[in-house]
């Protein structure tokens, strides 16, 4: 990439009208999340809103809804490196999303619901660390996971306890990839 597309980048200057329409990309516009989804519950609140609890009112797929209120145009486009990735880049190790909707002032992400919560909350509520092999388990799907990251050119930036999911079923993924960053190279669909 030139110096001169590198320096449009920075200052957000060019074709606004690929810029819109890239932004808008993966997320369903003007239409409320309640259409399709059933909110059964409240599982949190995190750093840029609410965490509920999700039902797809035809499947019955339980989903983690995560609804952030914007506050302008360019919030929702902060928003979106976390959209854009989980959109385009799936593994085992990362959680999915299912669909993205945007309605008056807020943002949904209809996320991967793992079961098992957040690292960080569980050794909370065990009052005690994890054990070595516990943590070499832990570690070894987290490396995965940042793994693949890595080979698509994104850089997680905020690795914790509180954004390591675990499901019931012994799944360990990556969740918040809102300060995730991408590099040269990442294909975009």
């Amino acid at each position: 990439m030139s110096f001169l597309n590198n320096l449009k980048k920075v200052f957000h200057l060019g074709s606004g009208e690929a810029k819109k329409k890239r932004i808008f990309n993966n997320i369903r516009m003007d239409t409320d999340p309640a259409d399709f989804w059933d909110m059964i519950g409240e599982l949190g609140d995190g750093a840029f809103g609410k965490v509920y609890k999700a039902q797809n009112r035809e499947t019955k797929q339980l989903a983690a809804a995560k609804m952030c209120t914007l506050e302008d145009e360019e919030n929702l486009s902060d928003h979106m490196v976390e959209i854009d990735i989980l959109s385009e880049i799936k593994h085992s190790n990362i959680v999915g999303l299912y669909e993205a909707f945007s309605i008056d002032d807020k943002l949904w992400m209809l996320i991967e619901y793992c079961d098992g919560g957040a690292l960080d909350s569980i050794m909370v509520e065990l009052e005690k660390p994890l054990t070595e092999s516990q943590i070499a388990y832990v570690c070894k799907h987290m490396c995965a996971g940042l793994n693949h990251l890595h080979k698509n050119k994104v850089i997680h930036r905020d690795l914790k306890a509180g954004n390591v999911l675990l499901t019931m079923d012994g799944g360990v993924k990556l969740g918040l990839l809102f300060a995730a960053k991408e590099g040269e190279g990442v294909v975009r669909s």
